[in-house]
């Protein structure tokens, strides 16, 4: 088991689409192909493939949250008073 090749591989299954769209098609060649050890890609396997998506979905969901510019306290105030 090498940890650090795979954390690698599912921090990039979490945020590449193509690559995580390859891994759920055939998990076990994706798996292989990255380099990971027998027992990883076992493991691998057997992962929640529901819950990958939908945590992928979640980080890109906090990415774009990030990208936005955040408003100035001053103009949070005046939108709130203008209710």
């Amino acid at each position: 088991m090498n940890p650090i090749a795979l954390e690698t591989f599912l921090a990039k299954l979490y945020t590449d689409p193509a690559a995580r769209n390859s891994f759920l098609a055939d998990p076990v060649r994706a798996a292989h192909d990255a380099g990971l050890e027998d027992d990883d890609v076992s493991s691998l396997n057997e992962i929640d493939k529901v819950g990958m998506r939908m945590a992928a979905a979640s980080y890109v969901h906090k990415r774009e949250q990030h990208r936005q510019p955040k408003m100035a306290l001053h103009d949070t105030w005046v939108k709130w008073f203008k209710r």
